[in-house]
C-alpha cells in the first residue's frame, strides 16, 4: 500500500464513521503518485473505486477538493510541505496530526525503519501541545502491530500521546 493510499484511507475512515464533521486535509507529494512515466499510485482509480468525486472543477490536477458520495465533510488534497500527511479535527475538537508511511499490507518488511521515521517526523515536524494527537499511520501487518503494541507502552510514547493507526486493505483501521 502506497503512502498516499494510507493517508486517503485515514481520511475516508474518519468521514464515513462520523468521527469528524470537518473537512480533512491530506498532503500528497506528486512523487508519491507518479515519477516520470512510472505511476506509483493510481489516485484517479482509487477515487472512483471509493465513490469520491472531485468537486472543485480542476479535473486536470489531483490536488483539490473531493467529496465522498453521501457525506458532507470533504477531503482537501494538497501537496503543502510541513503540515503532516493528514490533519483531522475530531468531533471533540482535538486534532489528529498524522505522518503516513507506505508498506506491504499484511506482510512484514520495512515496518521498523518506516515507523521510526514517522515517529521522528512527528517529534520534529510540529509543536505537539494540548489538543493535538500525533499519529503514525502504516499498513497493517503482524510486524507493524507488534511494534505499535510494544512501543505504545513505552513511557515516552505515552507522555507524548503518540497513537498508531494500522490501515488494512479494506479500509479498516486498527488503533493502538
Amino acid at each position: 500500500m502506497q503512502e498516499a493510499e494510507v493517508s486517503l484511507r485515514i481520511a475516508i475512515y474518519h468521514i464515513i464513521n462520523g468521527l469528524t464533521a470537518h473537512d480533512i486535509t491530506v498532503s500528497i507529494d506528486g512523487a508519491h503518485i507518479k515519477t516520470k512515466d512510472t505511476i506509483h499510485f493510481d489516485i484517479w482509480k482509487f477515487f472512483e473505486e471509493n465513490h469520491i468525486t472531485k468537486i472543485d472543477g480542476r479535473i486536470d490536477n489531483y490536488k483539490g477538493i473531493y467529496q465522498i458520495a453521501g457525506y458532507d465533510a470533504k477531503i482537501i488534497v494538497t501537496s503543502a510541505p510541513g503540515i503532516g500527511d493528514v490533519n483531522v479535527i475530531l468531533n471533540d475538537g482535538t486534532n489528529l496530526y498524522v505522518e503516513s508511511k507506505k508498506g506491504k499490507a499484511n506482510k512484514s518488511g520495512q515496518e521498523y525503519s518506516l515507523m521510526r521515521e514517522a515517529i521522528g517526523q512527528l517529534m520534529t515536524g510540529c509543536e505537539l501541545g494540548n489538543g493535538i494527537i500525533p499519529v503514525v499511520a502504516v499498513p497493517y501487518s503482524p510486524k507493524s502491530f507488534e511494534l505499535a503494541d510494544r512501543w505504545s507502552g513505552l513511557p515516552q510514547m505515552q507522555k507524548i500521546g503518540i497513537k498508531f493507526y494500522l490501515v488494512k486493505e479494506n479500509g479498516d483501521i486498527v488503533i493502538v
